[in-house]
């Protein structure tokens, strides 16, 4: 008399990928998380230390896309002072950059083609919003780990 499984190979699959499936929902959402701190950020500068957008282009192309190999799974770009044409360009530019990813990826845009002129102009568009993201990533990536390791420990029962 033996002890026989009450579940297939089938059943394990099934569970295993629902798991992970849960923890690349959670990078998603650590990512589109950074990403909204980081454009929040880069939008807020006082134009004493960034610049004066004169037109809305420059601030509409402030905006962040997350990847997962190389396919755009979120985007958040919007339309500041009749900027229609940043928004584009941020956008694009963002595709052009993601698409060439594989895993999780987060890209931040300053997509007008003056933003690295303003920039060398000793002015802060995105750099202060790259710092940022520098410093919050690997905090979010040691909680992420927590997060799974808790999760792993509710899949064990």
């Amino acid at each position: 008399m033996g002890i026989k499984a009450g579940f297939t190979n089938s059943d394990i699959q099934k569970r295993f990928d629902a798991f992970l499936s849960v923890v690349q929902e959670e990078q998603i959402k650590a990512l589109q998380y950074l990403g909204e701190m980081c454009v929040a950020h880069a939008r807020s500068i006082p134009k004493e230390q960034g610049f004066e957008d004169q037109t809305g282009n420059l601030r509409s192309s402030i905006g962040y896309a997350v990847f997962v190999d190389g396919v755009a799974v979120h985007a958040s770009y919007n339309e500041v002072s009749s900027g229609a044409i940043g928004v584009k360009t941020g956008e694009t530019l963002a595709q052009k950059v993601g698409e060439q990813t594989t895993g999780f990826c987060l890209v931040v845009t300053a997509g007008m083609n003056y933003a690295l002129y303003v920039e060398s102009r000793g002015r802060d568009v995105i750099t202060s919003a790259e710092q940022l993201s520098q410093q919050e990533l690997p905090k979010m990536l040691k909680q992420l780990r927590r997060d799974v390791r808790e999760a792993v420990k509710m899949f064990r029962r």
